[in-house]
C-alpha cells in the first residue's frame, strides 16, 4: 500500500503532465485560431477584390480557368492514347509471333 506522500507525488505529476498537455493544446488552439483569422481576412480580400472586377475581367478569369480545364483533360487524353498505342504495338507483335509459330507448325 501507499504512503500519502507516494500518492502526493504521483498526484503531483499527474497535475504537471495535464498542465503540459494543457499548454500543448491551448497553444494549438491558439494556432489556429490565427490561422483561422488569416483565411478570413483573405477571404475577404478576395471577396472585395472580385466585386471590383469589371465583367471583362470576370469573364477573363473564367476562360483562364476554363483553358486550364481543358489542357487538363487534354493531357489526361494523350497519356491515354500513348497507353493505347502501346498495348496496340504489343498485340500486334504478340499476333506476329503467334502468326509465325503457326505457319512453322504447319510446315513441319
Amino acid at each position: 500500500m501507499k504512503s500519502d506522500f507516494e500518492k502526493l507525488v504521483i498526484a503531483q505529476k499527474y497535475i504537471e503532465a495535464i498542465e503540459k498537455e494543457n499548454a500543448a493544446l491551448k497553444a494549438e488552439v491558439e494556432n489556429q485560431f490565427r490561422m483561422r483569422r488569416k483565411l478570413e481576412i483573405s477571404l475577404k480580400i478576395e471577396k472585395n477584390r472580385k466585386e471590383k472586377m469589371t465583367p471583362k475581367e470576370k469573364l477573363q478569369v473564367k476562360t483562364d480557368l476554363y483553358v486550364q480545364q481543358q489542357k487538363g483533360v487534354i493531357d489526361s487524353l494523350k497519356r491515354k492514347l500513348e497507353e493505347s498505342q502501346k498495348l496496340v504495338e504489343q498485340q500486334r507483335a504478340a499476333l506476329i509471333r503467334t502468326k509465325l509459330g503457326f505457319a512453322n507448325e504447319k510446315k513441319t
